[in-house]
């Protein structure tokens, strides 16, 4: 049972052995380790249907039956022969996306602006792994959060270790300073990029395995530290350009007074509500009530709109830091609103948190977050540290900011010059195409060597059609010239070497906005290009 506790109350698949696929909400074991699921939620499939399926790796052995339990993806609308599922064309997971072209160049100038950004500020980078024990997400996260009960990938490895892959930046770069003793060195100040993994619903924005970048400031707790944050993400955001008006969204939970009184007051009142609330609004008004406000249910959704307000329970002192927080801004000139209704859910988090939003119809009302930071006074405490450190950070979500990014702000790289290979005709075959001989293919590498040491350069070898299409069987010039510059953005040189260019040592330069060919030799066509 200890090993499906993560899973109850989840929507999973049941495989027995007997072909039979079954799916519905698990709710645990009964004394003959039956696996217990909700019955009105269970559905049997057809062998012409498939569903996705994430493996978890747990076996329920009962009786002669063997099952397979798996949390339930989605159920594949294509009619599949379960038996021959895995003999299908591999595609990539569901959430999880391939990146190339405009949207590559888009993540990497975002991350270099985020970096450049964040260096400014004096803060330094760090890496740490995507895979950590999985206590430090559920110390960090709460054990009754989504994102522990519903969202993480976590599974059993060999030496039967929960393992989680990452959710998110900030408990890693916490546990990072526990255990490299950096406890007693401070502030620290690190940035960060990479992978995080999710197992939610996909959506526009909103992958399985994302994007971010982050930021996280450590051992500072003066008012001054979260000015300079929040300037530090609004300055990242706007020198990028987006395509829509950028909003920051600001609120303070106080110190732990503060938070004490707030809880007790939002219990009360939900209490007196409980009837109208879901049921997993239910568990947290027990266990921890600020959650009920993060609710994407309608019914609490129109609950909450009563609840009391934070700002109506801060201490003298908490609105004093506040205070001076907003006057830095104001300063600054970076404009904000005020949201009570902006909570986070965990213990550790204090005072100031706050959200930039940007509307755009490329993102939707409901994904239109970008970035969110607040400060988490104590995280190290209970990550398991010698002491409670303040800290406070933002992160980003790169896949939403590169859907805002216009692709002309995008700074595409030179692109290489291309070196085409024109083998002598004598040697065409009846296709039209020409075998290179080898003489000629180490002049053209030889080539591409000698310029590279200033430009970016590259060989064009022969297309592969068929598996009977040999190695050094090149297309005609005219072929070749087509497919170099039919690329986006087209080189502005083409480089051209034949039988004659190998025997003079000479290279044929050809501008591809004149097309006017010169015959440069090759120790001068660096210094021919740099005159263009």
């Amino acid at each position: 049972m200890s090993q499906l506790q993560p899973y109850v109350d989840c929507k999973v698949s049941v495989v027995m052995n007997d072909g039979r696929l079954v799916v519905g909400i698990l709710r645990g074991l009964d004394q003959t380790t039956n696996i217990i699921m909700q019955s009105c939620q269970e559905r049997i499939f057809s062998e012409d249907e498939a569903v996705e399926v994430v493996d978890l790796g747990l076996y329920m052995i009962r009786g002669d039956n063997i099952a397979i339990i798996g949390l339930v993806d989605e159920v594949v609308d294509a009619a599949l022969d379960l038996d021959s599922y895995s003999t299908q064309p591999p595609r990539s997971v569901r959430g999880m996306a391939d990146r190339l072209g405009i949207t590559a160049y888009k993540h990497r100038y975002i991350i270099s602006q985020a970096e450049a950004t964040a260096e400014s500020y004096g803060f330094e980078p760090i890496h740490t792994p995507i895979l950590e024990y999985s206590s430090v997400y559920e110390r960090s996260l709460g054990a009754d959060s989504d994102v522990v009960g519903k969202e993480l990938y976590k599974f059993l490895d060999s030496s039967q270790q929960w393992m989680t892959m990452r959710p998110e930046g900030t408990a890693g770069v916490a546990r990072a300073l526990i255990t490299n003793k950096l406890e007693g060195t401070m502030p620290q100040k690190f940035y960060y990029s990479g992978p995080m993994f999710r197992h939610e619903r996909p959506q526009k924005g909103r992958l399985r395995q994302f994007e971010q970048f982050g930021v996280e400031a450590l051992g500072a707790s003066h008012p001054a530290v979260d000015v300079e944050s929040i300037e530090m993400a609004w300055q990242f955001l706007n020198r990028l350009g987006l395509n829509g008006d950028l909003s920051l969204r600001l609120n303070t939970l106080g110190d732990k007074e503060s938070r004490t009184e707030y809880r007790t007051a939002l219990q009360q009142y939900f209490t007196e509500s409980s009837s109208r609330l879901s049921e997993d609004s239910l568990r947290r008004l027990t266990t921890n009530p600020m959650r009920i406000l993060d609710s994407k249910d309608e019914a609490d959704i129109a609950v909450a709109k009563g609840a009391p307000v934070y700002s109506d329970y801060l201490s003298s002192s908490s609105r004093e830091r506040f205070d001076f927080i907003k006057q830095g801004l104001e300063e600054q000139q970076i404009p904000y609103t005020l949201d009570h209704r902006l909570v986070r859910g965990l213990d550790y988090y204090q005072h100031t948190v706050w959200e930039v939003s940007c509307a755009s119809d490329l993102l939707g009302r409901s994904q239109a977050t970008v970035l969110a930071g607040g400060r988490y006074d104590g995280l190290t405490l209970a990550l398991g540290g010698s002491r409670s450190l303040p800290g406070i950070g933002w992160a980003a979500g790169i896949e939403r900011l590169a859907l805002l990014l216009p692709d002309n702000r995008t700074p595409a790289p030179q692109p290489a010059i291309p070196i085409l290979i024109v083998p002598d005709r004598s040697l065409e075959s009846g296709s039209g195409s020409r075998v290179v001989e080898d003489g000629l293919y180490r002049y053209a590498l030889s080539v591409a060597s000698a310029v590279r040491k200033q430009r970016s350069v590259y060989v064009v070898h022969a297309p592969v059609h068929s598996s009977e299409n040999r190695a050094g069987l090149h297309p005609p010039l005219s072929k070749q010239l087509a497919s170099v510059l039919s690329k986006t953005p087209a080189p502005p040189y083409v480089l051209i070497v034949g039988s004659n260019e190998v025997g003079q040592r000479h290279v044929i330069v050809r501008d591809s906005a004149t097309q006017k060919q010169t015959v440069v030799e090759l120790d001068q066509v660096i210094s021919h290009l740099d005159n263009r």
